[in-house]
Order: structure tokens, then sequence, then C-alpha cells
């Protein structure tokens, strides 16, 4: 009779525990709080994707692989040895020179009064090329 008992207890103990659950007022709020606003690289996320986003486009993929391509047959070959024929002190040199005859020349009054010249040919060749034109057809 004892073992009866005992049985009965344990028969009914999932039910009493149901009912003792059920019973509770106090239902969680099932939206949590929001995060609190952040200044680190959290909030600079979007703005990272974004230039991402815009390095990874098709076209810049397209000009990066020119750009490794392109570096691949410039340093493959005889390049190397051309580039140190190209840049050796000589031709350094020459470069120099060239660029300071340049400087000298190209003061901002030559380059002024080059261009007007050129502005007033413009013209005269026009008519020169028309009168051309006139001749070559008249035969």
């Amino acid at each position: 009779m004892h073992l009866k008992t005992y049985f009965l207890a344990l028969l009914f103990t999932p039910f009493a525990l149901a009912t003792t659950t059920t019973t509770t007022t106090n239902t969680p709020n099932p939206i949590a709080q929001r995060a609190p606003a952040t200044s680190g690289l959290l909030s600079e996320l979007p703005t990272i994707f974004q230039g991402a986003t815009e390095l990874l486009s098709p076209d810049t993929v397209d000009k990066l692989e020119t750009i490794v391509s392109g570096g691949a047959v410039l340093l493959g070959g005889d390049t190397p040895q051309n580039l140190q024929k190209l840049l050796s002190s000589t031709n350094i040199d020459k470069l120099q020179r060239l660029i300071d005859n340049a400087d000298r020349l190209l003061t901002p009054g030559f380059v002024n009064e080059t261009t007007q010249l050129i502005d007033m040919a413009n013209p005269l060749v026009s008519d020169v090329g028309k009168i051309m034109n006139a001749l070559i057809g008249s035969e």
C-alpha cells in the first residue's frame, strides 16, 4: 500500500508542477532593450561597407587586373635590363638638361605670346585650307 501512495504521488507530480508554472502572472517582455549608441567601429561599419562595395566594383577590379598584368609584363623578360639602360646616369643627365632648358624657355610670357600667335594664325590656316581645296577641286 505504501508503494501505491508513492506511485500516485509520482504520477500526479507533473500535473502539480504544470499548474504552478501556468499560474504565474508576470510574463516576460519579448522585446529586448535597444543596444546603446556607439561612436566606435560599429557605427562606422555602413561607411566601411559602402567603401568596400565601391572598391570592389567590376570596373575597379578590371582596372586593378590591368595594372597587375601590365606590371608583370614590365617586370618580366628583358624589361629590367632595358630599364637599367634607360635610367643610366648619362640618360638622367640628358633628361635633367632638357628639363632645365624647358624651364628657361617656357616662361609665362613666352607661353602667353605663343598662345596668342596660334590663336591669330587659326583663321589664316583655315582660309589657306579653303583656298587649297578650291584650287585642287577646280583642276
